[in-house]
């Protein structure tokens, strides 16, 4: 999601022609630019995201490698089914009312049983006691899951944890586990590709309703364990970091630093949209801390929120960033769009970086197509000039 891997290879020539040495992303997302540039520089990266910091960790940091589907399946499925029965017990009525559901074909059917699934589900929700590893399924059941997959979910975090707690597993592995999850949840989200907001069942949509809500969480999880594999050597991971700060805080620490990265890229957000509500659900799965949540996404009350993508802050936020980066001594790689916020106040990054550096020029101006989040506010896509600048110190 926001991802810019079309022009990872630009970011990475330019950041090539800077100062040789350590490279830092601090808002690393999902890493696109970091591993386009392993494993020829220590690579350091950064995220306010738990998520997207848990990606770069095992991405760049891990030592361990993540384990095989079937090693997987033998260490964990004894007690992910053991709790998947334990909570299922609870939910007899409302499964058997999903399974009706999930077989329908016709829409008039398809009605008739969901609204029978949500009665049945509100019933047993209220009569509930819930023991430990029942987050999704108190929360989220019946959202952006089904609530076989919401159990599913929580099964499968309990299992994790209840495997590495007697030693099986290694904090690396654990780790590698919550990330395939989390993709796994991206696929089986009843959603556009994230979790803004789930979508609600209608004619038009609701066989692809159904199509995700049949999709069997375990499987997908091991599925996406297949795709799971670091960077680089390990001998070169062990030499790279790993921060989870708001830039803002982690930039002025790093100029009292005895180590300290050469070239900085940043690439801030720029529209007003926050990012948090896009990615909520995945700092829930690696936080798994029973959050107060609200909104018609069901976002946690708690969700970061950054003053880049506020239009009377962008300017000042992307001015201290700059300034923060300037004291550290290192080059600065900046992404930043034409149709940013700030062009909006009448400023512009040429200028703002002109004030902290001794050289700067911008070294690229790319045309293509970005994500709008499943047209939240029209086109799925949108069409922008992606501009990387250099500023040296």
């Amino acid at each position: 999601m926001g991802t810019k891997r079309e022009i990872a290879p630009a970011v990475v020539d330019v950041i090539n022609s800077a100062k040789e040495g350590v490279a830092l992303d601090v808002f690393a997302g999902m890493c696109s630019v970091g591993e386009a540039l392993a494993p020829h520089r220590q690579v350091w990266t950064n995220d306010v995201q738990v998520f997207a910091y848990e990606v770069a960790t095992a991405v760049f940091t891990d030592c361990d490698l993540p384990l095989s589907r079937l090693r997987i399946s033998d260490l964990h499925f004894e007690k992910y089914q053991l709790h998947k029965e334990q909570i299922s017990r609870a939910f007899s009525m409302s499964l058997a009312a999903e399974s009706n559901l999930l077989a329908c074909e016709d829409f008039e059917d398809f009605k008739a049983c969901y609204t029978m699934f949500k009665e049945k589900l509100g019933l047993e929700k209220a009569n509930c006691v819930y023991g430990p590893y029942s987050l999704f399924t108190q929360l989220y059941a019946d959202t952006y899951f089904g609530l076989s997959q919401a159990i599913e979910i929580d099964s499968i975090v309990a299992a994790i944890e209840e495997i590495g707690g007697i030693g099986g597993t290694t904090s690396d592995h654990r780790r590698w586990l919550r990330i395939s999850l989390g993709r796994a949840m991206l696929r089986t989200a009843n959603s556009t590709g994230h979790f803004a907001q789930f979508l609600k069942p209608k004619l038009g949509s609701f066989r692809t309703f159904l199509r995700q809500r049949r999709r069997a969480m375990w499987a997908e999880w091991l599925n996406s364990s297949d795709e799971m594999e670091p960077a680089g050597t390990s001998d070169w991971r062990k030499a790279n970091k790993s921060f989870n700060k708001d830039c803002l805080e982690l930039l002025p620490a790093l100029t009292t630093s005895d180590e300290r990265p050469s070239v900085i890229y940043a690439d801030p957000p720029y529209t007003d949209d926050q990012y948090s509500r896009y990615y909520h659900l995945l700092e829930t799965l690696m936080l798994y801390d029973y959050p107060e949540v609200d909104g018609a996404g069901v976002y946690r009350n708690s969700r970061f929120r950054t003053s880049f993508s506020v239009k009377s802050q962008a300017a000042s936020a992307l001015d201290a960033m700059v300034a923060a980066v300037s004291t550290t001594g290192a080059d600065l790689v900046l992404s930043y769009p034409t149709n940013g916020l700030i062009y909006e106040t009448g400023q512009d990054p040429l200028t703002i970086m002109k004030r902290h550096f001794r050289s700067v020029e911008r070294c690229y101006a790319i045309s293509h197509d970005h994500s709008t989040f499943g047209a939240s506010k029209g086109s799925a896509k949108s069409a922008v000039t992606e501009q990387i600048f250099l500023g040296r110190a």
